[in-house]
Protein backbone atom coordinates (compact mmCIF):
# COMPACT_ATOMS: atom_id res chain seq x y z
CA UNK A 1 0.00 0.00 0.00
CA UNK A 2 1.08 3.37 -0.49
CA UNK A 3 -0.81 6.19 1.30
CA UNK A 4 1.08 8.99 -1.23
CA UNK A 5 2.46 7.95 -4.12
CA UNK A 6 5.92 9.59 -3.57
CA UNK A 7 7.93 7.68 -0.92
CA UNK A 8 9.61 11.15 0.63
CA UNK A 9 8.25 12.66 4.03
CA UNK A 10 4.47 12.82 5.05
CA UNK A 11 4.29 15.61 7.60
CA UNK A 12 1.48 16.93 9.72
CA UNK A 13 -0.61 18.38 7.01
CA UNK A 14 -3.31 17.34 9.65
CA UNK A 15 -1.85 16.61 12.92
CA UNK A 16 -4.38 15.37 14.29
CA UNK A 17 -6.02 13.36 12.22
CA UNK A 18 -2.38 11.80 11.67
CA UNK A 19 -2.28 11.33 15.07
CA UNK A 20 -5.38 9.77 15.42
CA UNK A 21 -5.48 7.23 12.65
CA UNK A 22 -2.33 6.31 13.29
CA UNK A 23 -2.11 11.68 11.69
CA UNK A 24 0.93 11.08 9.28
CA UNK A 25 -0.58 12.72 6.73
CA UNK A 26 6.43 14.39 5.05
CA UNK A 27 4.80 13.25 4.10
CA UNK A 28 8.33 14.93 2.38
CA UNK A 29 6.08 12.58 0.43
CA UNK A 30 5.07 8.87 1.63
CA UNK A 31 5.73 5.57 -0.47
CA UNK A 32 3.99 2.42 -0.70
CA UNK A 33 3.45 -0.82 1.74
CA UNK A 34 3.88 -4.03 -0.21
CA UNK A 35 4.21 -7.46 1.32
CA UNK A 36 5.65 -10.63 -0.60
CA UNK A 37 6.19 -14.19 -0.11
CA UNK A 38 9.21 -15.32 -1.12
CA UNK A 39 7.22 -19.11 -2.46
CA UNK A 40 4.18 -19.67 -1.03
CA UNK A 41 5.54 -24.14 -1.27
CA UNK A 42 7.37 -22.30 1.59
CA UNK A 43 6.13 -22.96 4.96
CA UNK A 44 4.03 -20.63 7.17
CA UNK A 45 6.82 -18.88 9.24
CA UNK A 46 5.75 -16.66 12.40
CA UNK A 47 8.23 -13.73 11.92
CA UNK A 48 7.88 -10.81 9.56
CA UNK A 49 10.60 -8.79 7.74
CA UNK A 50 9.74 -5.23 6.52
CA UNK A 51 11.90 -3.01 4.45
CA UNK A 52 11.60 0.22 4.42
CA UNK A 53 13.02 3.03 3.03
CA UNK A 54 13.27 5.82 5.39
CA UNK A 55 12.70 5.37 9.06
CA UNK A 56 11.63 7.75 12.00
CA UNK A 57 13.71 10.69 13.08
CA UNK A 58 12.58 9.77 16.84
CA UNK A 59 10.12 7.82 18.38
CA UNK A 60 8.12 10.10 21.01
CA UNK A 61 4.71 10.31 19.62
CA UNK A 62 4.19 14.36 19.40
CA UNK A 63 7.61 15.58 18.96
CA UNK A 64 8.01 15.24 15.03
CA UNK A 65 5.21 14.18 12.50
CA UNK A 66 6.25 11.32 10.01
CA UNK A 67 3.73 8.72 8.23
CA UNK A 68 6.73 6.56 8.96
CA UNK A 69 6.83 6.89 12.41
CA UNK A 70 3.18 6.69 12.40
CA UNK A 71 3.39 3.00 10.65
CA UNK A 72 6.14 1.90 12.98
CA UNK A 73 3.82 2.96 15.97
CA UNK A 74 1.16 1.23 14.72
CA UNK A 75 2.42 -2.26 15.62
CA UNK A 76 3.03 -0.90 19.48
CA UNK A 77 0.66 1.69 20.14
CA UNK A 78 -3.02 2.61 19.68
CA UNK A 79 -4.80 6.05 20.66
CA UNK A 80 -8.33 7.37 21.66
CA UNK A 81 -9.62 7.48 18.71
CA UNK A 82 -9.07 7.57 14.86
CA UNK A 83 -10.78 7.13 11.53
CA UNK A 84 -11.42 4.01 10.11
CA UNK A 85 -11.40 2.60 6.78
CA UNK A 86 -14.50 3.74 5.92
CA UNK A 87 -13.41 7.32 7.36
CA UNK A 88 -15.66 6.97 10.34
CA UNK A 89 -14.32 7.71 13.31
CA UNK A 90 -14.09 5.21 15.93
CA UNK A 91 -12.74 4.53 19.12
CA UNK A 92 -9.71 2.88 19.89
CA UNK A 93 -9.29 3.69 23.87
CA UNK A 94 -12.33 4.94 24.84
CA UNK A 95 -15.71 3.13 25.16
CA UNK A 96 -17.89 5.51 22.83
CA UNK A 97 -17.07 8.58 20.21
CA UNK A 98 -18.45 11.64 22.53
CA UNK A 99 -21.49 13.65 20.32
CA UNK A 100 -24.18 16.36 21.33
CA UNK A 101 -26.64 13.28 20.88
CA UNK A 102 -25.17 11.29 23.69
CA UNK A 103 -25.03 13.85 26.09
CA UNK A 104 -20.70 13.85 26.23
CA UNK A 105 -20.33 17.15 25.14
CA UNK A 106 -22.31 19.79 26.98
CA UNK A 107 -21.45 24.24 26.65
CA UNK A 108 -18.99 25.37 29.33
CA UNK A 109 -19.09 29.37 30.01
CA UNK A 110 -20.00 31.71 26.92
CA UNK A 111 -17.93 29.89 24.18
CA UNK A 112 -16.26 26.74 25.62
CA UNK A 113 -17.29 23.91 25.26
CA UNK A 114 -16.53 19.93 27.96
CA UNK A 115 -16.32 17.30 26.08
CA UNK A 116 -16.32 13.84 29.03
CA UNK A 117 -14.49 10.52 27.78
CA UNK A 118 -14.48 7.34 29.44
CA UNK A 119 -11.77 5.10 29.01
CA UNK A 120 -12.19 1.18 28.10
CA UNK A 121 -12.08 -0.85 31.49
CA UNK A 122 -8.59 -2.67 31.89
CA UNK A 123 -6.21 -0.80 29.47
CA UNK A 124 -2.89 -1.50 30.63
CA UNK A 125 0.38 -0.56 29.21
CA UNK A 126 2.71 -2.85 28.25
CA UNK A 127 4.47 -3.67 31.91
CA UNK A 128 1.04 -4.34 32.94
CA UNK A 129 0.62 -0.59 34.63
CA UNK A 130 -3.15 0.85 34.39
CA UNK A 131 -3.68 3.36 31.45
CA UNK A 132 -5.42 5.80 33.47
CA UNK A 133 -7.14 9.52 32.84
CA UNK A 134 -4.07 10.96 34.04
CA UNK A 135 -2.01 9.53 31.17
CA UNK A 136 -4.08 11.40 29.29
CA UNK A 137 -3.29 14.47 30.89
CA UNK A 138 0.58 14.12 30.39
CA UNK A 139 -0.43 13.58 27.21
CA UNK A 140 -2.09 16.78 27.01
CA UNK A 141 0.35 18.79 29.16
CA UNK A 142 3.50 17.36 26.43
CA UNK A 143 1.18 17.40 23.61
CA UNK A 144 0.79 21.09 23.67
CA UNK A 145 4.38 22.06 23.81
CA UNK A 146 4.68 20.59 20.06
CA UNK A 147 1.63 20.74 18.30
CA UNK A 148 -1.09 22.58 20.53
CA UNK A 149 -4.41 22.58 19.55
CA UNK A 150 -6.11 25.95 18.82
CA UNK A 151 -8.94 26.04 21.74
CA UNK A 152 -7.79 23.19 23.52
CA UNK A 153 -7.03 24.53 26.91
CA UNK A 154 -7.37 21.13 29.18
CA UNK A 155 -8.24 17.71 30.43
CA UNK A 156 -9.89 17.62 33.97
CA UNK A 157 -9.47 14.34 35.44
CA UNK A 158 -12.73 13.10 36.84
CA UNK A 159 -11.51 9.39 37.86
CA UNK A 160 -9.12 7.09 36.74
CA UNK A 161 -11.02 6.33 33.57
CA UNK A 162 -13.27 9.72 32.83
CA UNK A 163 -11.61 12.71 31.81
CA UNK A 164 -12.85 15.54 30.16
CA UNK A 165 -11.15 17.59 27.29
CA UNK A 166 -12.17 21.79 28.26
CA UNK A 167 -12.19 24.01 25.15
CA UNK A 168 -12.27 28.00 25.49
CA UNK A 169 -13.72 28.19 21.65
CA UNK A 170 -15.65 25.62 19.75
CA UNK A 171 -14.47 23.26 17.82
CA UNK A 172 -16.46 21.55 14.93
CA UNK A 173 -13.54 18.79 15.67
CA UNK A 174 -14.26 18.62 19.34
CA UNK A 175 -14.77 14.59 18.89
CA UNK A 176 -11.39 13.78 17.77
CA UNK A 177 -9.22 16.33 20.09
CA UNK A 178 -8.75 13.76 22.68
CA UNK A 179 -5.47 13.93 23.96
CA UNK A 180 -3.46 10.39 23.35
CA UNK A 181 -1.95 9.17 26.45
CA UNK A 182 1.82 8.92 27.84
CA UNK A 183 2.90 6.70 30.52
CA UNK A 184 3.09 8.86 33.42
CA UNK A 185 4.93 6.89 35.60
CA UNK A 186 7.71 6.81 33.03
CA UNK A 187 7.82 9.76 31.46
CA UNK A 188 5.67 12.79 34.07
CA UNK A 189 9.32 12.81 36.08
CA UNK A 190 11.27 13.55 33.24
CA UNK A 191 9.00 15.76 31.43
CA UNK A 192 8.36 18.15 34.62
CA UNK A 193 12.32 18.21 34.90
CA UNK A 194 13.15 19.31 31.80
CA UNK A 195 14.12 22.97 31.17
CA UNK A 196 12.13 23.23 27.79
CA UNK A 197 10.69 20.83 25.55
CA UNK A 198 13.73 19.89 23.89
CA UNK A 199 15.53 19.23 26.52
CA UNK A 200 12.95 16.98 27.53
CA UNK A 201 12.69 15.07 24.17
CA UNK A 202 16.29 14.26 24.35
CA UNK A 203 15.81 12.72 28.01
CA UNK A 204 12.50 11.03 27.14
CA UNK A 205 12.61 6.93 27.15
CA UNK A 206 10.90 6.85 23.62
CA UNK A 207 14.22 8.54 22.25
CA UNK A 208 16.76 7.31 24.88
CA UNK A 209 15.14 3.52 25.82
CA UNK A 210 12.17 3.22 22.93
CA UNK A 211 12.58 -0.79 24.29
CA UNK A 212 10.89 -0.10 27.65
CA UNK A 213 7.83 -2.06 27.94
CA UNK A 214 5.61 0.84 29.53
CA UNK A 215 5.48 3.16 26.68
CA UNK A 216 3.75 1.02 24.74
CA UNK A 217 0.16 -0.14 24.55
CA UNK A 218 -0.77 -1.90 21.23
CA UNK A 219 -0.60 -5.69 20.43
CA UNK A 220 3.22 -5.62 20.49
CA UNK A 221 6.16 -4.13 22.07
CA UNK A 222 9.31 -2.62 20.52
CA UNK A 223 11.98 -5.27 21.54
CA UNK A 224 14.90 -4.28 19.68
CA UNK A 225 15.75 -0.93 18.43
CA UNK A 226 19.19 0.70 16.51
CA UNK A 227 18.47 4.72 15.19
CA UNK A 228 18.02 5.00 11.62
CA UNK A 229 18.23 1.55 11.27
CA UNK A 230 15.64 -1.15 12.50
CA UNK A 231 13.53 -2.13 14.89
CA UNK A 232 11.88 -5.12 16.46
CA UNK A 233 8.51 -5.94 17.72
CA UNK A 234 7.66 -8.91 19.81
CA UNK A 235 3.87 -9.68 21.22
CA UNK A 236 2.76 -7.88 24.23
CA UNK A 237 1.72 -10.09 27.44
CA UNK A 238 -0.80 -7.49 28.42
CA UNK A 239 -2.55 -6.78 25.05
CA UNK A 240 -6.21 -7.39 25.99
CA UNK A 241 -7.20 -7.77 21.77
CA UNK A 242 -6.82 -10.02 19.60
CA UNK A 243 -3.55 -12.20 20.25
CA UNK A 244 -0.89 -11.78 17.39
CA UNK A 245 0.08 -14.16 15.18
CA UNK A 246 3.66 -13.29 14.47
CA UNK A 247 6.30 -14.39 17.09
CA UNK A 248 8.55 -11.40 16.07
CA UNK A 249 8.00 -8.15 13.28
CA UNK A 250 11.39 -6.74 12.12
CA UNK A 251 11.28 -3.29 10.10
CA UNK A 252 14.55 -2.38 9.05
CA UNK A 253 15.96 -0.03 6.47
CA UNK A 254 17.02 -0.12 2.72
CA UNK A 255 17.07 3.79 1.83
CA UNK A 256 17.06 2.92 -1.78
CA UNK A 257 13.50 1.63 -3.99
CA UNK A 258 15.81 -0.36 -7.02
CA UNK A 259 17.29 -2.40 -3.81
CA UNK A 260 14.21 -2.62 -1.66
CA UNK A 261 12.57 -4.01 -4.82
CA UNK A 262 15.33 -6.69 -4.75
CA UNK A 263 15.41 -7.53 -1.18
CA UNK A 264 11.46 -8.36 -1.59
CA UNK A 265 12.07 -10.35 -5.06
CA UNK A 266 14.93 -12.48 -3.24
CA UNK A 267 12.52 -13.24 -0.05
CA UNK A 268 15.65 -11.46 2.13
CA UNK A 269 12.15 -9.35 3.24
CA UNK A 270 8.66 -10.21 3.10
CA UNK A 271 7.12 -6.62 2.91
CA UNK A 272 8.22 -3.47 2.08
CA UNK A 273 6.87 0.40 2.63
CA UNK A 274 8.56 2.86 0.38
CA UNK A 275 8.20 0.58 -3.18
CA UNK A 276 7.00 3.38 -5.90
CA UNK A 277 3.82 3.10 -8.18
CA UNK A 278 5.63 1.77 -11.32
CA UNK A 279 7.83 -1.04 -9.01
CA UNK A 280 3.93 -1.60 -7.65
CA UNK A 281 2.56 -2.09 -11.65
CA UNK A 282 5.88 -4.40 -12.37
CA UNK A 283 5.58 -6.36 -9.77
CA UNK A 284 1.62 -7.25 -10.44
CA UNK A 285 2.17 -7.62 -13.86
CA UNK A 286 5.61 -10.20 -13.43
CA UNK A 287 4.88 -11.70 -10.04
CA UNK A 288 0.97 -11.98 -10.69
CA UNK A 289 0.82 -15.27 -8.65
CA UNK A 290 2.22 -13.69 -6.01
CA UNK A 291 0.46 -10.42 -6.18
CA UNK A 292 -2.96 -8.69 -5.85
CA UNK A 293 -2.91 -4.87 -7.09
CA UNK A 294 -6.08 -2.43 -6.33
CA UNK A 295 -6.61 1.06 -6.93
CA UNK A 296 -8.55 3.17 -4.39
CA UNK A 297 -9.53 6.51 -3.88
CA UNK A 298 -6.89 8.74 -1.94
CA UNK A 299 -7.28 12.05 -0.22
CA UNK A 300 -4.01 12.70 -0.56
CA UNK A 301 -2.00 15.56 -2.68
CA UNK A 302 1.72 15.84 -4.07
CA UNK A 303 2.90 19.27 -3.49
CA UNK A 304 5.73 21.38 -4.16
CA UNK A 305 6.01 23.59 -0.99
CA UNK A 306 8.11 26.98 -1.41
CA UNK A 307 10.41 28.72 1.09
CA UNK A 308 8.83 32.07 1.28
CA UNK A 309 11.61 33.62 2.56
CA UNK A 310 13.48 33.08 -0.86
CA UNK A 311 13.44 36.60 -2.57
CA UNK A 312 12.29 35.01 -6.07
CA UNK A 313 10.00 32.46 -4.99
CA UNK A 314 8.20 35.24 -2.66
CA UNK A 315 6.91 36.74 -5.74
CA UNK A 316 3.64 35.11 -6.34
CA UNK A 317 4.13 35.43 -10.21
CA UNK A 318 6.80 33.04 -9.70
CA UNK A 319 5.23 30.85 -7.66
CA UNK A 320 2.06 31.01 -10.78
CA UNK A 321 4.72 30.93 -13.67
CA UNK A 322 6.11 27.21 -12.01
CA UNK A 323 2.56 25.92 -11.52
CA UNK A 324 1.91 26.94 -15.07
CA UNK A 325 5.46 26.07 -16.59
CA UNK A 326 4.25 22.44 -15.48
CA UNK A 327 2.42 20.04 -17.56
CA UNK A 328 1.09 18.13 -15.22
CA UNK A 329 -1.51 16.06 -17.49
CA UNK A 330 1.69 14.81 -19.29
CA UNK A 331 3.51 13.89 -16.19
CA UNK A 332 0.55 11.85 -14.74
CA UNK A 333 0.16 9.91 -18.00
CA UNK A 334 3.25 8.99 -18.61
CA UNK A 335 4.65 8.06 -14.83
CA UNK A 336 1.73 6.99 -13.96
CA UNK A 337 -0.47 5.73 -16.33
CA UNK A 338 -3.22 8.33 -15.76
CA UNK A 339 -4.02 6.60 -12.82
CA UNK A 340 -3.53 10.10 -10.80
CA UNK A 341 -5.59 12.96 -11.63
CA UNK A 342 -4.06 16.57 -11.87
CA UNK A 343 -4.25 18.96 -8.68
CA UNK A 344 -6.25 21.59 -9.48
CA UNK A 345 -6.28 22.46 -5.40
CA UNK A 346 -5.61 20.88 -1.94
CA UNK A 347 -7.93 18.64 -2.09
CA UNK A 348 -8.52 15.35 -3.94
CA UNK A 349 -11.58 14.46 -6.03
CA UNK A 350 -12.67 11.68 -3.28
CA UNK A 351 -12.96 14.44 -0.36
CA UNK A 352 -16.91 16.09 -0.38
CA UNK A 353 -15.06 19.55 1.24
CA UNK A 354 -13.73 20.15 -2.04
CA UNK A 355 -14.56 23.73 -3.90
CA UNK A 356 -14.46 22.70 -7.55
CA UNK A 357 -14.64 26.86 -8.24
CA UNK A 358 -10.75 27.81 -7.21
CA UNK A 359 -8.77 28.87 -9.62
CA UNK A 360 -6.85 26.60 -11.53
CA UNK A 361 -3.58 26.58 -13.48
CA UNK A 362 -3.85 24.61 -16.86
CA UNK A 363 0.09 23.92 -18.90
CA UNK A 364 0.68 27.61 -20.24
CA UNK A 365 4.11 28.06 -20.60
CA UNK A 366 3.60 31.86 -22.88
CA UNK A 367 1.70 32.66 -20.04
CA UNK A 368 4.33 31.44 -17.29
CA UNK A 369 7.12 33.25 -19.76
CA UNK A 370 5.05 36.65 -19.54
CA UNK A 371 4.85 36.70 -15.87
CA UNK A 372 8.12 36.10 -14.91
CA UNK A 373 8.87 39.08 -17.00
CA UNK A 374 6.58 41.50 -15.29
CA UNK A 375 8.46 40.19 -12.26
CA UNK A 376 11.44 41.80 -13.92
CA UNK A 377 13.00 38.44 -15.21
CA UNK A 378 14.67 38.70 -18.88
CA UNK A 379 16.41 35.79 -21.15
CA UNK A 380 20.15 35.91 -20.96
CA UNK A 381 22.86 34.08 -23.36
CA UNK A 382 22.90 30.94 -21.40
CA UNK A 383 19.03 30.72 -22.06
CA UNK A 384 17.75 31.35 -18.83
CA UNK A 385 16.16 33.93 -17.45
CA UNK A 386 17.88 36.87 -15.33
CA UNK A 387 16.98 38.79 -12.61
CA UNK A 388 16.98 42.57 -12.49
CA UNK A 389 20.97 42.40 -10.59
CA UNK A 390 22.36 39.71 -13.40
CA UNK A 391 21.66 36.68 -11.16
CA UNK A 392 20.07 33.48 -12.83
CA UNK A 393 16.63 32.19 -11.93
CA UNK A 394 17.82 29.55 -10.63
CA UNK A 395 15.56 27.77 -7.71
CA UNK A 396 16.31 24.06 -5.12
CA UNK A 397 14.23 21.61 -5.04
CA UNK A 398 14.44 19.17 -2.21
CA UNK A 399 13.09 15.50 -1.87
CA UNK A 400 14.11 12.41 -0.78
CA UNK A 401 16.65 10.41 -2.04
CA UNK A 402 17.60 7.16 -3.79
CA UNK A 403 13.93 6.96 -4.85
CA UNK A 404 13.64 6.10 -8.52
CA UNK A 405 10.54 7.62 -9.14
CA UNK A 406 10.89 10.94 -7.30
CA UNK A 407 14.18 11.42 -9.85
CA UNK A 408 11.90 10.69 -12.39
CA UNK A 409 9.70 13.54 -11.66
CA UNK A 410 11.91 15.53 -10.80
CA UNK A 411 14.22 15.11 -14.22
CA UNK A 412 10.76 16.07 -15.93
CA UNK A 413 9.88 18.98 -13.60
CA UNK A 414 13.58 20.41 -14.68
CA UNK A 415 13.05 19.74 -18.05
CA UNK A 416 9.86 21.29 -18.45
CA UNK A 417 10.91 24.34 -15.69
CA UNK A 418 14.17 24.76 -18.38
CA UNK A 419 11.41 25.58 -21.40
CA UNK A 420 10.47 28.23 -19.80
CA UNK A 421 13.89 29.61 -18.26
CA UNK A 422 14.27 28.28 -15.05
CA UNK A 423 17.08 26.67 -13.44
CA UNK A 424 15.88 23.74 -11.21
CA UNK A 425 18.57 22.34 -8.92
CA UNK A 426 18.02 19.23 -7.54
CA UNK A 427 19.09 18.80 -3.68
CA UNK A 428 18.14 15.29 -2.51
CA UNK A 429 18.92 13.98 0.97
CA UNK A 430 18.48 10.71 2.77
CA UNK A 431 15.17 10.87 4.26
CA UNK A 432 15.93 11.10 8.25
CA UNK A 433 17.98 14.17 6.71
CA UNK A 434 15.44 15.58 5.19
CA UNK A 435 12.18 15.22 7.55
CA UNK A 436 14.49 15.30 10.97
CA UNK A 437 16.06 18.36 10.19
CA UNK A 438 16.11 20.26 6.27
CA UNK A 439 12.16 20.69 6.36
CA UNK A 440 11.06 20.54 10.10
CA UNK A 441 13.97 23.50 10.48
CA UNK A 442 12.80 25.00 7.05
CA UNK A 443 16.47 24.87 6.07
CA UNK A 444 15.38 24.15 2.49
CA UNK A 445 16.51 26.91 -0.05
CA UNK A 446 13.83 26.63 -2.65
CA UNK A 447 11.34 24.09 -3.12
CA UNK A 448 10.69 20.91 -1.31
CA UNK A 449 8.13 17.99 -2.89
CA UNK A 450 6.21 15.75 -0.49
CA UNK A 451 2.76 14.49 -0.31
CA UNK A 452 -0.02 15.85 1.96
CA UNK A 453 -2.75 13.37 3.26
CA UNK A 454 -5.68 15.49 5.16
CA UNK A 455 -8.05 13.45 7.02
CA UNK A 456 -12.17 14.32 6.11
CA UNK A 457 -13.15 17.72 6.52
CA UNK A 458 -9.73 18.80 8.24
CA UNK A 459 -9.17 22.63 8.08
CA UNK A 460 -5.68 22.85 7.28
CA UNK A 461 -4.75 25.09 10.47
CA UNK A 462 -1.20 23.56 11.10
CA UNK A 463 -0.32 23.99 7.21
CA UNK A 464 -1.71 27.65 6.92
CA UNK A 465 -1.57 29.36 10.12
CA UNK A 466 0.93 31.76 10.59
CA UNK A 467 1.52 30.69 14.23
CA UNK A 468 2.38 27.18 12.75
CA UNK A 469 5.22 28.64 11.05
CA UNK A 470 8.54 26.24 12.43
CA UNK A 471 10.57 28.21 14.91
CA UNK A 472 12.08 27.27 18.35
CA UNK A 473 9.43 28.90 19.73
CA UNK A 474 7.16 26.07 18.90
CA UNK A 475 9.82 23.83 19.23
CA UNK A 476 9.47 23.34 15.35
CA UNK A 477 6.20 22.10 15.52
CA UNK A 478 4.62 23.87 12.94
CA UNK A 479 3.50 22.41 9.78
CA UNK A 480 4.00 25.37 7.77
CA UNK A 481 6.54 24.89 5.92
CA UNK A 482 6.07 27.39 3.51
CA UNK A 483 6.47 30.24 6.08
CA UNK A 484 3.38 31.87 5.07
CA UNK A 485 1.22 34.72 6.46
CA UNK A 486 -1.77 36.30 5.66
CA UNK A 487 -4.05 37.67 8.10
CA UNK A 488 -7.16 37.04 5.69
CA UNK A 489 -6.50 33.19 6.27
CA UNK A 490 -5.76 33.58 9.77
CA UNK A 491 -9.13 34.45 10.61
CA UNK A 492 -10.52 32.25 8.18
CA UNK A 493 -8.44 29.01 9.45
CA UNK A 494 -9.66 30.40 13.24
CA UNK A 495 -13.50 31.01 12.33
CA UNK A 496 -13.49 27.71 10.25
CA UNK A 497 -12.48 25.34 13.38
CA UNK A 498 -14.85 27.12 15.90
CA UNK A 499 -18.25 26.81 12.97
CA UNK A 500 -20.25 24.24 14.38
CA UNK A 501 -22.81 24.83 11.58
CA UNK A 502 -21.80 22.50 8.51
CA UNK A 503 -23.00 24.86 6.16
CA UNK A 504 -21.41 27.74 7.08
CA UNK A 505 -17.98 26.29 7.68
CA UNK A 506 -18.23 24.71 4.26
CA UNK A 507 -18.35 28.24 3.10
CA UNK A 508 -15.57 29.37 4.68
CA UNK A 509 -13.60 26.02 3.61
CA UNK A 510 -14.28 27.11 0.36
CA UNK A 511 -12.91 30.48 0.50
CA UNK A 512 -9.67 28.59 2.55
CA UNK A 513 -9.08 26.12 -0.72
CA UNK A 514 -9.93 29.90 -2.98
CA UNK A 515 -6.89 31.93 -1.19
CA UNK A 516 -4.44 28.94 -1.12
CA UNK A 517 -5.10 28.83 -5.13
CA UNK A 518 -4.71 32.64 -5.39
CA UNK A 519 -1.92 33.37 -3.34
CA UNK A 520 0.15 29.63 -4.29
CA UNK A 521 1.71 28.86 -0.66
CA UNK A 522 1.82 25.57 -2.11
CA UNK A 523 2.03 24.37 -5.89
CA UNK A 524 -0.56 21.34 -6.14
CA UNK A 525 0.87 18.90 -8.80
CA UNK A 526 -0.97 15.81 -8.68
CA UNK A 527 -2.77 13.78 -6.24
CA UNK A 528 -2.08 10.10 -5.57
CA UNK A 529 -4.15 6.96 -5.92
CA UNK A 530 -3.78 4.57 -3.31
CA UNK A 531 -2.30 1.12 -4.05
CA UNK A 532 -2.89 -1.79 -2.06
CA UNK A 533 -0.36 -4.30 -3.29
CA UNK A 534 -0.48 -7.97 -1.12
CA UNK A 535 0.90 -10.66 -1.36
CA UNK A 536 -1.03 -13.76 -1.45
CA UNK A 537 -0.43 -15.66 1.21
CA UNK A 538 -1.09 -12.63 3.77
CA UNK A 539 -4.41 -11.99 4.90
CA UNK A 540 -5.59 -9.42 7.38
CA UNK A 541 -4.44 -6.07 5.82
CA UNK A 542 -6.18 -3.38 5.91
CA UNK A 543 -6.80 -1.38 2.51
CA UNK A 544 -5.42 2.09 2.48
CA UNK A 545 -8.20 4.72 2.31
CA UNK A 546 -7.89 7.57 3.61
CA UNK A 547 -4.83 7.34 6.41
CA UNK A 548 -5.62 4.33 7.46
CA UNK A 549 -2.37 2.03 8.48
CA UNK A 550 -2.22 -1.40 7.79
CA UNK A 551 -0.06 -1.56 10.95
CA UNK A 552 -2.91 -0.91 12.97
CA UNK A 553 -4.48 -4.23 12.36
CA UNK A 554 -1.00 -5.81 12.87
CA UNK A 555 -2.92 -8.34 15.12
CA UNK A 556 -5.01 -9.74 12.58
CA UNK A 557 -1.99 -10.07 10.14
CA UNK A 558 -1.56 -13.91 9.75
CA UNK A 559 -0.94 -16.61 6.41
CA UNK A 560 -3.55 -17.70 4.73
Amino acid sequence: MHPPSLPCATFRVNIRYMKHILHLALTLAAGLLLAASPAPAQPARDSLSIGMVEFPADMHPFITNQLVRSYVHGFARRVVTRFDINNTLICDLCTEVPSLANGRVAREGDHGLAVRFTLRPGLTWGDGVALTSHDIALGFDIERQFNPEPGLVGVEEVDPTTYIVHFDTPRYDFDRLSPDPIPAHLEEASFRAAKDPLEYGRQSLYNRAPTTPGLWNGPYLVAGFTPGDQARFTPNPFWSGRKPYFRSITTRVIENTAALQANLLSGDIDTAWGLTFDQSLALEKDHGDRFSLTFLPSLSTTLLVPNLANPALADRRVRQAILLGIDRKTLVEKLFAGRQPVADGILSPAEPSRNPAIQRYPFNPTRARALLAEAGYLPGADKYLHGPGGERLSIDLASSSGVRLVELVEQVLQSQLKAIGIELVLRNEPPRMLLGETVRQRRFQGLVMFSWLPGPDSIPHSRFHSSRIPSAANSFGGGNYAGYSNPEMDRLLTDALAELDPARRQTQWNRIQALVADDLPVLPLYHPAAVFLQPRWLTGMLPPQSLTLPSLAAEDWRPR
